[in-house]
């Protein structure tokens, strides 16, 4: 299913806490994605949305849900939400280090990006624009 995205709702999936749930998510992308924005910022999502999902499995708690939302903004708001309320930050890894580098990416990905405490968790989100 494609969607138009100025008159499309967000769409909202939970994600298992297990190391699929990146896969799931990019299909997930893949089964949602705006149409308008398809040319342009479709590199940038599935890589923030991978991103995003695979810390909230690794480092946070469960429900993990992921919501895409194009509608009634400019370009794409991709938000990961999860159990644990402790913060995501962004680390300085040296060129060996095998992990520590996806919040970077997803601050280098993102026209904007943040961190919104809510109770029992936080949600992560990145705005990309076209």
């Amino acid at each position: 299913m494609r969607r138009v995205c100025e008159s499309s709702p967000p769409v909202q999936v939970t994600m298992t806490m297990d190391g699929a749930a990146p896969r799931h998510a990019r299909r997930f992308l893949d089964d949602h994605w705006c149409v308008e924005h398809a040319a342009l910022l479709r590199p940038q999502a599935e890589l923030v949305v991978t991103e995003l999902v695979s810390n909230a499995v690794r480092h946070g708690e469960a429900p993990v849900e992921l919501s895409l939302d194009c509608g009634g903004v400019e370009g794409v708001v991709i938000t990961v939400s999860d159990g644990n309320p402790n913060l995501p930050r962004v680390q300085t890894v040296g060129p060996h280090a095998p992990s520590g580098r996806g919040v970077r990416l997803v601050e280098l990905l993102s026209d904007e990006w943040g961190v919104k405490t809510r109770p029992g968790g936080k949600s992560v989100w990145s705005r990309l624009v076209a």
